[in-house]
Protein backbone atom coordinates (compact mmCIF):
# COMPACT_ATOMS: atom_id res chain seq x y z
CA UNK A 1 0.00 0.00 0.00
CA UNK A 2 1.34 3.42 -0.95
CA UNK A 3 2.27 5.62 1.96
CA UNK A 4 0.44 8.90 2.31
CA UNK A 5 2.63 11.79 1.25
CA UNK A 6 3.57 14.28 3.95
CA UNK A 7 2.30 17.86 3.44
CA UNK A 8 4.88 20.18 1.95
CA UNK A 9 5.32 23.92 1.53
CA UNK A 10 7.74 26.15 -0.36
CA UNK A 11 10.52 27.92 1.55
CA UNK A 12 12.64 30.75 0.20
CA UNK A 13 16.35 29.97 0.22
CA UNK A 14 19.02 32.67 0.16
CA UNK A 15 21.26 32.63 -2.92
CA UNK A 16 23.67 35.37 -1.85
CA UNK A 17 23.02 37.73 -4.78
CA UNK A 18 21.44 41.11 -4.11
CA UNK A 19 18.08 41.66 -5.74
CA UNK A 20 16.25 44.90 -6.44
CA UNK A 21 12.46 44.85 -6.48
CA UNK A 22 10.81 46.08 -9.66
CA UNK A 23 9.13 48.93 -7.81
CA UNK A 24 12.53 50.25 -6.67
CA UNK A 25 14.43 49.84 -9.93
CA UNK A 26 13.61 53.36 -11.03
CA UNK A 27 16.53 55.70 -10.51
CA UNK A 28 16.51 57.99 -7.52
CA UNK A 29 16.00 61.54 -8.62
CA UNK A 30 16.56 64.64 -6.56
CA UNK A 31 13.62 66.92 -5.93
CA UNK A 32 14.59 70.52 -5.33
CA UNK A 33 11.98 72.49 -3.46
CA UNK A 34 11.21 76.10 -4.17
CA UNK A 35 10.88 78.13 -1.00
CA UNK A 36 8.64 81.11 -0.33
CA UNK A 37 9.92 82.70 2.84
CA UNK A 38 10.17 80.25 5.72
CA UNK A 39 8.51 77.28 3.99
CA UNK A 40 8.42 75.42 0.72
CA UNK A 41 6.06 76.60 -2.00
CA UNK A 42 3.84 73.43 -1.80
CA UNK A 43 3.51 73.80 1.98
CA UNK A 44 2.73 77.53 1.84
CA UNK A 45 0.15 77.03 -0.92
CA UNK A 46 -1.51 74.25 1.08
CA UNK A 47 -1.74 76.34 4.25
CA UNK A 48 -3.10 79.37 2.35
CA UNK A 49 -5.66 77.18 0.54
CA UNK A 50 -7.23 76.19 3.86
CA UNK A 51 -7.21 79.77 5.20
CA UNK A 52 -4.06 79.83 7.31
CA UNK A 53 -1.94 82.98 7.70
CA UNK A 54 1.59 82.26 6.46
CA UNK A 55 3.12 85.70 7.01
CA UNK A 56 4.63 84.37 10.23
CA UNK A 57 6.33 80.99 10.51
CA UNK A 58 4.15 78.15 11.77
CA UNK A 59 6.06 75.55 13.79
CA UNK A 60 6.53 72.05 12.47
CA UNK A 61 4.46 70.61 15.31
CA UNK A 62 1.59 73.04 14.65
CA UNK A 63 1.60 72.22 10.93
CA UNK A 64 1.42 68.54 11.87
CA UNK A 65 -1.68 69.24 13.96
CA UNK A 66 -3.19 71.23 11.07
CA UNK A 67 -2.66 68.33 8.67
CA UNK A 68 -4.12 65.86 11.19
CA UNK A 69 -7.25 68.00 11.51
CA UNK A 70 -7.43 68.35 7.72
CA UNK A 71 -7.21 64.56 7.33
CA UNK A 72 -10.00 63.96 9.87
CA UNK A 73 -12.26 66.67 8.41
CA UNK A 74 -11.88 65.32 4.88
CA UNK A 75 -12.07 61.62 5.84
CA UNK A 76 -8.65 60.77 4.39
CA UNK A 77 -7.84 57.93 6.80
CA UNK A 78 -7.34 54.58 5.04
CA UNK A 79 -10.54 52.53 5.57
CA UNK A 80 -8.66 49.30 6.34
CA UNK A 81 -5.33 50.60 7.64
CA UNK A 82 -6.08 53.23 10.24
CA UNK A 83 -2.43 54.25 10.54
CA UNK A 84 -2.29 55.29 6.85
CA UNK A 85 -3.38 58.56 5.26
CA UNK A 86 -4.74 58.70 1.72
CA UNK A 87 -3.30 61.87 0.17
CA UNK A 88 -5.61 64.02 -1.87
CA UNK A 89 -4.33 66.53 -4.45
CA UNK A 90 -3.28 69.04 -1.81
CA UNK A 91 -1.37 66.59 0.36
CA UNK A 92 0.14 64.92 -2.70
CA UNK A 93 1.68 68.26 -3.68
CA UNK A 94 3.51 68.29 -0.34
CA UNK A 95 4.54 64.67 0.16
CA UNK A 96 4.63 63.41 -3.44
CA UNK A 97 2.91 60.13 -2.54
CA UNK A 98 -0.58 58.71 -2.67
CA UNK A 99 -0.42 57.42 0.91
CA UNK A 100 1.74 58.08 3.97
CA UNK A 101 1.93 56.83 7.54
CA UNK A 102 0.16 58.95 10.15
CA UNK A 103 3.20 58.73 12.41
CA UNK A 104 5.51 60.04 9.65
CA UNK A 105 3.85 63.41 8.98
CA UNK A 106 6.06 65.30 11.43
CA UNK A 107 9.29 63.85 10.00
CA UNK A 108 8.24 64.37 6.37
CA UNK A 109 7.61 68.07 7.02
CA UNK A 110 11.22 68.65 8.04
CA UNK A 111 12.44 69.21 4.46
CA UNK A 112 9.76 71.85 3.84
CA UNK A 113 11.37 74.32 6.26
CA UNK A 114 14.03 76.69 4.93
CA UNK A 115 15.91 76.54 8.21
CA UNK A 116 16.54 72.81 7.69
CA UNK A 117 17.98 73.08 4.18
CA UNK A 118 21.62 72.97 5.33
CA UNK A 119 21.13 69.32 6.28
CA UNK A 120 19.23 68.61 3.08
CA UNK A 121 21.31 70.54 0.52
CA UNK A 122 21.66 67.51 -1.68
CA UNK A 123 17.87 67.17 -2.02
CA UNK A 124 15.92 64.12 -1.02
CA UNK A 125 14.94 61.00 -2.85
CA UNK A 126 11.48 60.81 -4.32
CA UNK A 127 9.63 57.87 -2.95
CA UNK A 128 8.04 55.02 -4.85
CA UNK A 129 4.35 55.20 -5.72
CA UNK A 130 3.70 51.94 -3.95
CA UNK A 131 0.91 52.86 -1.54
CA UNK A 132 1.12 50.11 1.02
CA UNK A 133 4.87 50.03 1.53
CA UNK A 134 6.23 52.17 4.40
CA UNK A 135 9.62 53.81 4.52
CA UNK A 136 11.07 51.22 6.90
CA UNK A 137 9.80 48.38 4.73
CA UNK A 138 11.35 49.92 1.61
CA UNK A 139 14.77 50.19 3.25
CA UNK A 140 14.54 46.55 4.26
CA UNK A 141 13.44 45.53 0.76
CA UNK A 142 16.35 47.37 -0.85
CA UNK A 143 18.80 45.39 1.27
CA UNK A 144 17.05 42.08 0.64
CA UNK A 145 18.92 39.28 -1.08
CA UNK A 146 17.75 37.06 -3.90
CA UNK A 147 15.88 33.97 -2.78
CA UNK A 148 15.10 30.63 -4.33
CA UNK A 149 12.13 28.48 -3.41
CA UNK A 150 12.81 25.07 -1.97
CA UNK A 151 10.35 22.28 -1.27
CA UNK A 152 10.27 21.48 2.45
CA UNK A 153 8.23 18.91 4.33
CA UNK A 154 5.77 20.68 6.62
CA UNK A 155 5.96 19.79 10.29
CA UNK A 156 2.75 17.96 11.19
CA UNK A 157 0.50 19.63 13.74
CA UNK A 158 -1.09 18.03 16.76
CA UNK A 159 -4.72 18.27 17.88
CA UNK A 160 -3.40 19.73 21.15
CA UNK A 161 -2.73 23.43 21.75
CA UNK A 162 0.86 24.53 22.24
CA UNK A 163 1.74 25.85 25.71
CA UNK A 164 3.12 29.20 24.53
CA UNK A 165 2.54 32.80 25.58
CA UNK A 166 0.31 33.70 22.64
CA UNK A 167 -2.08 30.85 23.51
CA UNK A 168 -2.13 31.41 27.27
CA UNK A 169 -2.84 35.14 26.80
CA UNK A 170 -6.13 34.22 25.14
CA UNK A 171 -7.48 32.74 28.41
CA UNK A 172 -5.39 34.54 31.06
CA UNK A 173 -7.34 36.57 33.64
CA UNK A 174 -5.79 39.28 35.78
CA UNK A 175 -7.04 40.01 39.27
CA UNK A 176 -8.84 43.22 38.26
CA UNK A 177 -10.57 41.43 35.39
CA UNK A 178 -11.78 38.63 37.68
CA UNK A 179 -13.22 41.25 40.01
CA UNK A 180 -15.01 42.86 37.05
CA UNK A 181 -16.48 39.51 36.07
CA UNK A 182 -17.98 39.21 39.57
CA UNK A 183 -20.45 41.91 38.58
CA UNK A 184 -22.26 39.24 36.57
CA UNK A 185 -22.58 36.36 39.10
CA UNK A 186 -24.70 34.19 36.81
CA UNK A 187 -21.96 33.96 34.16
CA UNK A 188 -18.97 34.22 36.49
CA UNK A 189 -18.35 30.49 36.88
CA UNK A 190 -18.73 29.75 33.15
CA UNK A 191 -16.10 32.36 32.32
CA UNK A 192 -13.54 31.77 35.08
CA UNK A 193 -13.46 27.97 35.20
CA UNK A 194 -11.06 26.77 32.52
CA UNK A 195 -9.04 29.98 32.45
CA UNK A 196 -5.51 30.59 33.76
CA UNK A 197 -4.61 32.87 36.66
CA UNK A 198 -1.29 33.86 38.23
CA UNK A 199 -0.50 33.31 41.92
CA UNK A 200 2.57 33.31 44.15
CA UNK A 201 4.50 30.07 44.26
CA UNK A 202 4.66 27.98 47.41
CA UNK A 203 7.86 29.07 49.21
CA UNK A 204 8.21 25.59 50.74
CA UNK A 205 8.45 23.95 47.32
CA UNK A 206 12.18 24.02 46.67
CA UNK A 207 11.92 22.89 43.04
CA UNK A 208 9.96 26.01 42.06
CA UNK A 209 12.41 28.65 40.86
CA UNK A 210 9.89 31.37 39.86
CA UNK A 211 8.21 33.73 42.31
CA UNK A 212 4.84 33.20 40.61
CA UNK A 213 3.21 30.41 38.67
CA UNK A 214 0.35 29.96 36.22
CA UNK A 215 -2.46 27.69 37.39
CA UNK A 216 -5.63 26.43 35.74
CA UNK A 217 -8.95 27.23 37.46
CA UNK A 218 -10.74 23.91 37.89
CA UNK A 219 -13.72 24.97 40.02
CA UNK A 220 -15.24 27.41 42.51
CA UNK A 221 -15.96 27.08 46.21
CA UNK A 222 -17.73 29.33 48.68
CA UNK A 223 -16.04 30.19 51.96
CA UNK A 224 -18.11 29.45 55.04
CA UNK A 225 -19.28 32.23 57.35
CA UNK A 226 -18.99 35.06 54.84
CA UNK A 227 -21.80 36.69 52.91
CA UNK A 228 -19.70 39.13 50.88
CA UNK A 229 -19.67 37.96 47.25
CA UNK A 230 -16.26 39.59 46.68
CA UNK A 231 -14.54 37.62 49.44
CA UNK A 232 -16.49 34.40 49.91
CA UNK A 233 -15.50 32.84 46.57
CA UNK A 234 -12.45 30.58 46.46
CA UNK A 235 -10.83 29.23 43.33
CA UNK A 236 -9.86 25.58 43.08
CA UNK A 237 -6.74 25.52 40.91
CA UNK A 238 -4.35 22.92 39.54
CA UNK A 239 -1.10 21.89 41.27
CA UNK A 240 -1.93 23.86 44.39
CA UNK A 241 -3.14 22.23 47.60
CA UNK A 242 -5.02 25.17 49.10
CA UNK A 243 -7.99 26.99 47.62
CA UNK A 244 -7.12 30.43 46.28
CA UNK A 245 -8.78 33.62 47.44
CA UNK A 246 -9.30 36.36 44.84
CA UNK A 247 -6.96 38.64 46.80
CA UNK A 248 -4.12 36.17 46.09
CA UNK A 249 -4.36 36.66 42.32
CA UNK A 250 -1.78 38.73 40.45
CA UNK A 251 -2.72 41.77 38.37
CA UNK A 252 0.46 41.71 36.28
CA UNK A 253 1.39 39.98 33.04
CA UNK A 254 3.03 36.58 33.33
CA UNK A 255 6.66 36.00 32.35
CA UNK A 256 8.08 33.68 29.71
CA UNK A 257 9.73 31.57 32.41
CA UNK A 258 6.35 30.98 34.07
CA UNK A 259 4.89 29.82 30.76
CA UNK A 260 7.82 27.42 30.31
CA UNK A 261 7.22 26.10 33.84
CA UNK A 262 3.57 25.48 32.93
CA UNK A 263 4.66 23.64 29.79
CA UNK A 264 6.97 21.43 31.83
CA UNK A 265 4.14 20.53 34.23
CA UNK A 266 1.95 19.56 31.29
CA UNK A 267 4.81 17.53 29.85
CA UNK A 268 5.28 15.73 33.17
CA UNK A 269 1.61 14.78 33.27
CA UNK A 270 0.75 17.05 36.23
CA UNK A 271 -1.79 18.95 34.15
CA UNK A 272 -4.16 17.82 31.42
CA UNK A 273 -3.19 18.80 27.89
CA UNK A 274 -5.59 21.28 26.29
CA UNK A 275 -6.94 20.53 22.84
CA UNK A 276 -7.21 23.23 20.19
CA UNK A 277 -11.00 22.94 20.21
CA UNK A 278 -11.19 23.43 23.99
CA UNK A 279 -8.87 26.43 24.01
CA UNK A 280 -10.60 28.10 21.04
CA UNK A 281 -14.01 27.71 22.70
CA UNK A 282 -12.75 29.23 25.94
CA UNK A 283 -10.95 32.04 24.11
CA UNK A 284 -14.14 33.03 22.27
CA UNK A 285 -16.03 33.24 25.58
CA UNK A 286 -13.39 35.51 27.16
CA UNK A 287 -12.31 37.52 24.09
CA UNK A 288 -14.67 40.46 24.58
CA UNK A 289 -13.98 40.79 28.31
CA UNK A 290 -10.18 40.51 27.91
CA UNK A 291 -10.13 43.00 25.00
CA UNK A 292 -12.24 45.62 26.79
CA UNK A 293 -10.13 45.26 29.94
CA UNK A 294 -6.93 45.66 27.89
CA UNK A 295 -8.28 48.73 26.06
CA UNK A 296 -9.14 50.47 29.32
CA UNK A 297 -5.73 49.72 30.84
CA UNK A 298 -3.85 50.70 27.65
CA UNK A 299 -5.64 54.05 27.29
CA UNK A 300 -4.94 54.84 30.95
CA UNK A 301 -1.26 53.97 30.49
CA UNK A 302 -0.99 56.12 27.35
CA UNK A 303 -2.47 59.08 29.22
CA UNK A 304 0.24 58.73 31.87
CA UNK A 305 2.90 58.57 29.14
CA UNK A 306 1.42 61.67 27.49
CA UNK A 307 1.59 63.59 30.76
CA UNK A 308 5.19 62.48 31.31
CA UNK A 309 6.27 63.35 27.76
CA UNK A 310 4.58 66.74 28.05
CA UNK A 311 6.38 67.39 31.35
CA UNK A 312 9.77 66.35 29.94
CA UNK A 313 9.31 68.19 26.65
CA UNK A 314 9.54 65.05 24.52
CA UNK A 315 7.63 66.34 21.50
CA UNK A 316 8.08 63.36 19.22
CA UNK A 317 7.10 60.83 21.90
CA UNK A 318 4.18 63.05 22.89
CA UNK A 319 2.88 63.03 19.34
CA UNK A 320 3.22 59.23 19.06
CA UNK A 321 1.42 58.59 22.37
CA UNK A 322 -1.39 60.97 21.41
CA UNK A 323 -1.80 59.29 18.02
CA UNK A 324 -1.91 55.86 19.63
CA UNK A 325 -4.42 56.95 22.28
CA UNK A 326 -6.61 58.69 19.72
CA UNK A 327 -6.63 55.59 17.54
CA UNK A 328 -7.59 53.24 20.38
CA UNK A 329 -10.44 55.51 21.40
CA UNK A 330 -12.10 55.45 17.97
CA UNK A 331 -15.17 53.18 17.73
CA UNK A 332 -13.86 51.71 14.47
CA UNK A 333 -10.59 50.50 16.02
CA UNK A 334 -12.33 49.12 19.11
CA UNK A 335 -14.88 47.32 16.96
CA UNK A 336 -12.11 45.82 14.83
CA UNK A 337 -10.28 44.53 17.91
CA UNK A 338 -13.47 43.02 19.34
CA UNK A 339 -14.30 41.27 16.06
CA UNK A 340 -10.90 39.59 15.75
CA UNK A 341 -11.12 35.82 15.95
CA UNK A 342 -8.70 34.30 18.51
CA UNK A 343 -6.10 32.16 16.77
CA UNK A 344 -4.79 29.12 18.68
CA UNK A 345 -1.33 27.78 17.83
CA UNK A 346 -1.17 24.02 17.43
CA UNK A 347 1.51 21.92 19.07
CA UNK A 348 4.08 20.58 16.64
CA UNK A 349 4.73 16.85 16.49
CA UNK A 350 8.36 15.79 16.76
CA UNK A 351 9.24 13.32 14.01
CA UNK A 352 11.81 10.78 15.16
CA UNK A 353 13.79 9.36 12.29
CA UNK A 354 14.88 5.75 12.58
CA UNK A 355 18.69 5.28 12.60
CA UNK A 356 20.10 3.96 9.34
CA UNK A 357 22.03 0.71 9.21
CA UNK A 358 25.54 1.00 7.83
CA UNK A 359 27.80 -1.83 6.70
CA UNK A 360 29.81 -3.20 9.56
CA UNK A 361 27.43 -1.97 12.24
CA UNK A 362 26.07 -5.46 12.82
CA UNK A 363 29.55 -6.91 13.28
CA UNK A 364 30.55 -4.05 15.58
CA UNK A 365 27.43 -4.52 17.66
CA UNK A 366 28.11 -8.24 17.95
CA UNK A 367 31.66 -7.58 19.13
CA UNK A 368 30.49 -5.04 21.68
CA UNK A 369 27.86 -7.50 22.90
CA UNK A 370 30.46 -10.23 23.34
CA UNK A 371 32.83 -7.92 25.21
CA UNK A 372 29.98 -6.85 27.45
CA UNK A 373 29.09 -10.42 28.26
CA UNK A 374 32.71 -11.32 28.97
CA UNK A 375 33.12 -8.33 31.32
CA UNK A 376 36.48 -7.12 32.62
CA UNK A 377 37.69 -10.54 33.67
CA UNK A 378 38.96 -11.26 30.13
CA UNK A 379 42.68 -10.69 29.69
CA UNK A 380 43.75 -9.90 26.13
CA UNK A 381 46.04 -12.43 24.48
CA UNK A 382 49.68 -11.69 23.87
CA UNK A 383 49.11 -11.56 20.13
CA UNK A 384 46.34 -8.96 20.41
CA UNK A 385 48.40 -6.97 22.90
CA UNK A 386 51.44 -6.99 20.66
CA UNK A 387 49.27 -5.82 17.76
CA UNK A 388 47.97 -2.87 19.74
CA UNK A 389 51.48 -1.90 20.90
CA UNK A 390 52.84 -2.05 17.37
CA UNK A 391 50.12 0.30 16.27
CA UNK A 392 50.86 2.79 19.04
CA UNK A 393 54.70 2.68 18.84
CA UNK A 394 56.43 4.47 15.93
CA UNK A 395 58.25 2.29 13.48
CA UNK A 396 62.05 2.26 13.76
CA UNK A 397 62.63 0.75 10.35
Amino acid sequence: MDEKEAPVFWLEEHSGKPATPASLKRKVRSRKLEFVGWGSKPLIEFLESIGKDTTKQISQHDVTDIIRKYVNDNNLVHPAKKKRILCDERLYSIFGRKAIGRMKVYDLLETHYAENQDAWSDGFSSMSDEDDVGEEQKSVISERKAYQKKKVIETPKSCFAAIVQDNIKLVYLKKSLVQDLLKDPERFEAKVVGSFVRIKSDPNYYLQQNSHQLVLVKGLKKASGNNDINTDILLQVSNFVKDVNLSMLSDDNFAQEECEDLHQRVKNGLLKRLTIVELEAKARILHEDITKHWLSAEITLLQKLIDRANEKGWRRELFEYMERRELLMTPEEQSQLLLEVPNVIAEEIDIETAPQDFPGDEQENDNSLVSTLKGTSDIPSDTALDGKLSTLMPSTI
